[in-house]
């Protein structure tokens, strides 16, 4: 019976979330995680992220996203979201099962961007829904506003992405770090000014991210005088009660000074 439970008494590793605006330095901060690095990338900026800053580090890069070869009068995008989301399926499975056969025994998997991946899987949701019926004779999805017809139809790409991430924190447990990058939403001044905004308003991505992430940054760059500065807001480490204080540059090392000396405090 014990054999069921974890032995473990500290996590192998931890899944992390880089959320930003453009040019935040998400790529640059998730790129300082452990080698290997395998980026299933979908911004295609990790090849000049690694060329300009990790030329000298072991950096994966896979690029998952499709385009269509042929088109009908009915194709309104370029993009095949079938064969893209397809891809990254069978990436991501091929991958867990190296990691669980022994052959990955360490290093980093980053998702760049989970905006995108919610974004294909949304599509791909639309696509499948749009050939089926509901009781009342219309499409259940319109594939050209890509709408739903049933509120509850939106458990089609939850699960679909539910299974995709929850692989991936699996992960963690064999001693693989997992980090996604996600883009920031913009909301209007008005919302900013009179609500108290969680993390998953912030984010552009599938709503249960935040959740699914042990450790989260918020990243920010400044400019003043010419000089640019990149600063990252700890939301979330952990167990552990973040930083008040934005943190300069963060790299994953300087990340985990941060995490052992809150660490000791709580421990004393």
């Amino acid at each position: 019976f014990t054999d069921y439970f974890r032995k473990e008494d500290k996590p192998k590793a931890f899944t992390t979330l880089l959320f930003s605006d453009t040019a935040g330095g998400k790529t640059f901060t998730a790129l300082s995680f452990p080698e290997p690095v395998y980026v299933i990338d979908t911004e295609n900026r990790a090849i000049s992220t690694k060329y300009y800053h990790y030329n000298n580090k072991q950096i994966n890069i896979f690029e998952p996203v499709q385009f269509k070869t042929q088109f009908t009068e009915k194709d309104w995008d370029s993009f095949d979201t079938y064969k893209t989301i397809e891809e990254i399926s069978k990436f991501i499975i091929a991958f867990a099962n190296e990691v669980k056969a022994g052959n990955i025994k360490q290093g980093t998997l980053v998702i760049d961007s989970v905006t995108d991946i919610w974004s294909f899987v949304q599509d791909w949701a639309v696509t499948e829904l749009s050939k089926k019926m509901t009781s009342k004779g219309g499409k259940r999805a319109d594939d050209l506003t890509g709408e739903f017809g049933l509120q509850f139809d939106w458990k089609v790409p939850n699960k679909k992405h539910f299974e995709l991430m929850g692989i991936l924190r699996s992960l963690n447990k064999y001693g693989i770090y997992v980090v996604f990058t996600a883009r920031e939403r913009e909301t209007p001044d008005y919302v900013q000014q009179t609500k108290v905004q969680s993390t998953k308003d912030l984010i552009r991505s599938q709503k249960d991210i935040p959740f699914m992430s042990d450790v989260i940054l918020y990243l920010r760059k400044t400019i003043a005088q010419t000089q640019t500065k990149y600063y990252a807001q700890i939301v979330k480490l952990e167990g552990l009660a973040p930083p008040s204080e934005p943190v300069e540059n963060v790299t994953f090392e300087k990340l985990i000074k941060i995490m052992e000396e809150i660490g000791k405090t709580k421990l004393e």
